[in-house]
């Protein structure tokens, strides 16, 4: 009954991030073509462009996620290559459309060493191989000795 209740809630997630990466793509689109129509010579100026990356970067850590969550559904594993990739898709968006100059040395310092940090994570599992996380199945040894609670 567990496992029903998981798979749901998984056909759920997949359904609603769907329907949120469907919403995200036609408003990038709408946001990528009134930006274009409304400048002047048909050029975006820099503060749109970098707008309009942070949506673009946004889509693709949906999509990452979906493609996550996907793959959980059909093998019950977790891919630790794509959970590391996503983070360092979220950490580019945000370095895209940060403003510089708002930022404390120690949160510029905290970034770079979060960006090197998973790139570090993703060659060593690359250097590795495919990492998988996958839940326990059965129960450990300590589980099966407690007798239940009534």
């Amino acid at each position: 009954m567990a496992r029903y209740i998981e798979r749901l809630i998984i056909y759920s997630l997949i359904v609603m991030m769907s329907g949120v990466l469907i919403l995200a793509t036609v408003e990038l689109g709408y946001y990528l073509i009134r930006n274009i129509v409304e400048s002047d010579y048909l050029l975006l100026d820099l503060q749109k462009l970098m707008d309009l990356f942070g949506v673009f970067l946004l889509v693709l850590i949906g999509i990452e996620l979906l493609d996550t969550i996907k793959v959980y559904l059909r093998r019950n594993v977790v891919h630790v290559e794509v959970v590391v990739l996503v983070g360092i898709i979220a950490i580019a968006r945000k370095v895209v459309v940060m403003k510089i100059e708002e930022l404390s040395g120690s949160t510029i310092i905290g970034l770079g060493i979060l960006v090197v940090s998973l790139a570090i994570a993703y060659y060593l599992i690359k250097r590795v191989g495919h990492m998988r996380c996958a839940p326990d199945e059965e129960e450990s040894d300590e589980e099966k000795d407690v007798p239940e609670q009534k």
